[in-house]
């Protein structure tokens, strides 16, 4: 990881999340409505889980995970269910108002970024659009996921193979090769299939079968 201060990834985290809402301002009907990246979610819905981590605090999520059973995907899934009715203006509103958000310790900055990236991705490509991430913010991103074995599952996914980026110079691991973009890297050990078409090499296949 580069050497980054909190202050830089908190700048980082706020830069994108601003970034990702110029690109939702623009998107009609279809597009707000379409399939994300991430199974059974549409792009609102998408957005709104958004809202819910620029609000999160270590307590409130103590609070919410209590009440809803100890289950990560129950607790989401509620935030999400509430505002699913309101309409695109209502929630976007909810989330340019809460874009400078960040009460988290220092130690769990780097996955504010991780989840503004990956879920601008999840976001922008069913949509054909591109969101921009600064490559400080991908090698940031890139970094944190390869050792996220806990929620994002990236770390056994990648296990025993060597990540290699050829847009960005930025590899990580040892054992058989995967290569391509950083950003379609990023989005493969996250579990998204739709990154696989970007990538090749000996490792390619392993990777495939982990997700």
């Amino acid at each position: 990881m580069p050497h980054t201060t909190n202050t830089d990834i908190r700048r980082l985290v706020t830069a994108q999340r601003n970034r990702l809402g110029d690109l939702v301002e623009t998107l009609d009907d279809a597009a707000w409505n379409r399939l994300s990246l991430c199974a059974g979610w549409r792009v609102r819905d998408m957005v709104a889980h958004c809202t819910q981590s620029h609000v999160a605090t270590p307590w409130r999520l103590a609070a919410e995970l209590i009440t809803s059973g100890f289950s990560l995907t129950a607790r989401n899934q509620r935030w999400v269910a509430a505002r699913r009715q309101h309409d695109q203006s209502t929630v976007l509103t909810e989330y340019r108002a809460t874009t400078d958000r960040l009460a988290l310790p220092a130690a769990e900055l780097p996955y504010a970024l991780v989840e503004v990236v990956i879920h601008g991705y999840d976001i922008a490509w069913p949509v054909n659009r591109t969101v921009e991430v600064p490559t400080a913010s991908l090698v940031i991103v890139a970094d944190t996921c390869r050792r996220a074995g806990l929620f994002l599952h990236a770390k056994q996914r990648c296990a025993g193979l060597t990540l290699r980026a050829h847009d960005v110079a930025w590899s990580s691991g040892t054992g058989p090769e995967i290569t391509g973009p950083l950003a379609s890297i990023i989005m493969a050990i996250a579990g998204r299939s739709e990154a696989l078409g970007d990538l090749s090499g000996q490792g390619l296949d392993t990777l495939r079968s982990r997700l």
